[in-house]
């Protein structure tokens, strides 16, 4: 005969296995939750077919975080991605020379029209030759529709506090208020970046912190 104590043991562990989902889904950290999260909000259907009828209006804030880092762009002038604050951002940091850099292309190629859809598409080269380098790569060998730009030392100092390992490529998942949302090296499933970067889309931006004060 079960005790009572055993019987409410039993009982927690779909709680259990449900936090865990959903907790390891939202930050990225499990594929395999992100997928099932993603599910699950869309209520069972495949999420790469889910729209939202009659979406709230966006909520206008401050471009902040990674939406106000200087770049460089293949012109050579310095920018930032301040036009595109408010929708989720997915930036691969790669090199010409970079074998699986090439790889993480082909699939954001494969699956441009998915990913663009919940996300803007951004390559932030690390390519020593500079934006000529770059520029002749892509004439020879043409890549996904992306928003194309060098480093600069702000943009290594703000991946920094996520960034272990001193390798590319690096897939920077960023959230409508410009914040970090997860930092991924090497290659990750299309499946996984659709699902994560849905999921930052349904969060709201928060306004950005009075500086004035």
């Amino acid at each position: 005969m079960f005790t009572r104590k055993t019987i409410l043991s039993i009982a927690a562990v779909p709680v259990i296995a449900v936090v865990y989902v959903v907790v390891m889904g939202s930050t990225g950290a499990c594929a395999t939750c992100a997928d099932l999260l993603s599910w699950a909000t869309a209520g069972g259907s495949d999420a790469t077919a889910t729209t939202v009828a009659n979406p709230e209006p966006a909520t206008t804030v401050a471009p902040a975080g990674m939406f106000t880092v200087p770049l460089v762009d293949l012109e050579g002038r310095t920018t930032t991605l301040a036009a595109h604050a408010g929708r989720p951002m997915l930036i691969e940091v790669w090199a010409t020379w970079c074998g699986p850099c090439r790889k993480v292309r082909s699939i954001i190629k494969e699956h441009e029209a998915a990913l663009s859809e919940v996300a803007t598409l951004v390559g932030v080269s690390v390519d020593q030759g500079g934006p000529a380098a770059v520029t002749r790569y892509l004439e020879k060998s043409p890549g996904p529709d992306m928003l194309e730009y060098m480093v600069t030392p702000e943009f290594r100092a703000a991946i920094k506090p996520l960034d272990t390992q001193n390798t590319i490529p690096k897939l920077v998942y960023v959230g409508p208020d410009g914040r970090i949302a997860n930092l991924s090296h090497g290659v990750n499933s299309p499946a996984f970046m659709t699902a994560l970067l849905r999921n930052l889309g349904r969060t709201k931006p928060t306004a950005a912190p009075d500086e004035a004060g």
